[in-house]
């Protein structure tokens, strides 16, 4: 005899395949971020996911698969997010508040894109949309600095390589002591422009 399904019991929602996909991604994100990599298997996430084994094994063929395709859509949305932030930055100081954020927010320790990258197998995913988005990116800021600057290419260069450490080792700093992030932001935009100016030519 068949189970009778409680009067008040919620109905389970039937997901399209995309949405299914996304919510396993979802799950999986916070599991990687909760517990690391080491700790990340497909019988938890099912548990956590509240769908079979079977089933993920449906739309991810392996750990690995599953886990490259969390990295490639992490990825793809911070250079989406990114390149919308680019596209309304028109002045130096507004292009290094983006990337100066961005440095911020991707620094933590506990990144969901941090903690896929350390793994070669899963990182492959994303290598050379990595390699292209940072050649591009690098073009875009070294263009900007020497134009406001005034400067040649190659000293730009120079400049964008140091604005980039003091940015990350700031980041890393106001991380590890809790520095509040638009006082950490704000502090290391104020120093970049001062060594910036230091170099502007007329």
């Amino acid at each position: 005899m068949a189970k009778e399904r409680p009067v008040n019991a919620p109905k389970r929602t039937r997901l399209s395949p995309d949405a299914r996909r996304d919510q396993i991604l979802d799950v999986a994100k916070s599991l990687v971020v909760a517990h690391g990599l080491q700790l990340f298997s497909i019988k938890k996430l099912a548990v956590e996911a509240e769908v079979s084994e079977p089933l993920l094994f449906h739309y991810f063929s392996s750990r690995t698969a599953l886990l490259q395709q969390l990295l490639s859509r992490e990825f793809t949305r911070l250079i989406t997010g990114l390149n919308v932030s680019l596209d309304g930055a028109d002045t130096l100081d507004a292009v290094l508040r983006v990337y100066v954020s961005m440095n911020y927010d991707q620094c933590v320790e506990e990144s969901v894109i941090n903690l896929l990258l350390s793994e070669p197998d899963i990182a492959e995913a994303v290598e050379d949309e990595v390699s292209e988005n940072r050649e591009l990116r690098e073009k875009m800021l070294i263009s900007t600095i020497a134009g406001n600057l005034n400067v040649s290419k190659k000293k730009a260069a120079m400049l964008a390589l140091m604005a980039s450490s003091a940015s990350l080792s700031a980041a890393r700093f106001a991380h590890k002591y809790g520095i509040d992030r638009d006082d950490s932001v704000e502090a290391t935009i104020n120093f970049v422009k001062a060594g910036f100016e230091a170099h502007r030519t007329c």
